[in-house]
């Protein structure tokens, strides 16, 4: 398993990420993309999210403004900016080596619009960034999406009217675009890195992150399907009827693993996470709800639910489905009671954007469907292991045994999988064949 990781950067500080990160290993495939104004970080993201498994930012006013600009989940996402320990030492080594300079003088870019004063004397007397200005994460907590954008051309406005009113001798930047502008303007300026040993714990704990969301894409969900209208009369036999019959059909051609429950009162659908987000093409578009309406006589309200169990989800989706009653609109509510929403309710078709092309390739070498090496994939995170038997993945696929020895067949025939050994129970029959799975050695050939 290749874990794809963007990172977000600048020009500036694109080769120190880079060199400091390191070459890229048998696991780890890093992809640098730069921006040129904060603007452009929405677009940059929804590029590049199929592709990418997490996300490192170069600040955290980057991450903010993906976090507020896309709607939706977003892949894990955590920032490589500067720790307090970076932004004491930068300030300490300063007064150390530069004994003329007055720490009253030299300022912090990043708090030059939120604090009164953003000196380096502020931390030195603190010790502590959180302490010395602690007006920064409520600014950050509470900007809007415009303030965000517009906040390094106000820095850079707020500095230079400083520069020349002669009230600062040294700018200690963290806003990377802005260190090659102050010294085009002749303003003294050193840029805050953070340490090597805080970049790579950065990485490990997104690479810890990435490993939940994928095992997490299995956790039980449940979709709860209703008439659009509450005050219409019950759904008749034929028209239950017709939704199951057209439910099963659209799970068997797009290999979902779907659970079918209808009661007097809602039709009910019980499958994991991974698959909400396919039918919700990452969980912004209600693209089931005109699917399902295309071929039926039918007004339908979709609502979704996500949980550590099926009680779980089942009240989640009741929690959804109030949030809808009050507005109209479609809504998720995941495991972590967290309300997704609104869906969109324009036309839209099915999409596997969250299948990247890696999935695609070998889906297309196997002859099996998409769905199915996606599932194949997170099953071997699950186990820990790439060894399996067709009784493993007939239990876990919840197919017959005769489904997953045709999955185990294809995978073996063109290269994916392999035999490793035979074992016997001691009765009588063919011994058990135990396969190894390795998709991305088969990738490389293709």
């Amino acid at each position: 398993m290749v874990y794809h990781i963007l990172v977000i950067t600048t020009n500036y500080l694109k080769q120190y990420v880079k060199d400091t990160l390191g070459e890229p290993s048998e696991k780890i495939e890093f992809r640098f993309v730069e921006y040129g104004s904060f603007a452009e970080l929405k677009d940059i993201y929804k590029e590049h999210e199929d592709w990418a498994d997490g996300i490192l930012t170069t600040g955290t006013v980057i991450k903010r403004i993906i976090e507020i600009a896309v709607s939706g989940p977003l892949k894990p996402i955590l920032s490589m900016d500067a720790d307090n320990e970076s932004f004491y030492r930068v300030s300490l080594s300063l007064m150390v080596e530069h004994r003329y300079l007055n720490p009253e003088r030299v300022i912090f870019d990043v708090f030059v619009n939120s604090e009164p004063q953003p000196s380096i004397l502020r931390l030195l007397e603190n010790q502590n960034i959180a302490d010395a200005f602690p007006a920064f994460a409520r600014w950050l907590s509470t900007a809007t999406l415009e303030e965000l954008y517009r906040i390094e051309e106000e820095t850079l406005e707020h500095i230079l009217r400083l520069w020349n009113e002669s009230r600062i001798d040294l700018v200690i930047c963290r806003y990377s675009s802005l260190v090659p502008r102050l010294k085009e303007l002749g303003i003294p300026c050193v840029y805050a890195n953070s340490t090597d040993q805080y970049i790579l714990s950065i990485l490990n704990q997104l690479l810890s992150q990435i490993k939940i969301a994928k095992i997490t894409a299995h956790a039980p969900a449940v979709i709860s399907i209703l008439p659009e209208d509450p005050g219409a009369p019950a759904w008749s036999k034929r028209q239950r009827e017709s939704l199951k019959r057209t439910s099963l059909s659209f799970a068997k051609k797009n290999d979902l693993n779907l659970i079918f429950q209808d009661n007097d009162e809602e039709f009910i659908i019980v499958t994991e996470k991974l698959v909400i987000s396919y039918l919700t093409c990452g969980f912004r578009e209600n693209s089931l709800k005109n699917h399902l309406e295309q071929d039926l006589d039918l007004k339908l309200s979709i609502s979704y639910g996500i949980g550590n169990s099926i009680t779980d989800a089942l009240n989640n989706a009741a929690s959804a489905r109030a949030a809808s009653g009050i507005s109209g609109s479609s809504y998720i509510v995941d495991e972590e009671l967290q309300l997704v929403g609104p869906l969109d309710p324009g036309e839209t078709s099915l999409s596997a954007r969250f299948l990247d092309e890696r999935t695609d390739a070998i889906a297309r070498r196997a002859s099996l469907s998409r769905m199915t090496i996606h599932r194949l994939s997170r099953l071997m995170i699950l186990r820990g292991q790439r060894e399996l038997t067709s009784n493993d993945l007939a239990d876990s696929f919840h197919i017959s045994l005769r489904g997953a020895n045709r999955i185990l067949q294809k995978l073996e025939a063109t290269g994916l999988a392999t035999v490793i050994f035979r074992k016997s129970s001691h009765m009588k029959g063919r011994p058990t064949k135990v396969y190894r799975i390795d998709l991305d050695q088969g990738l490389s050939e293709i």
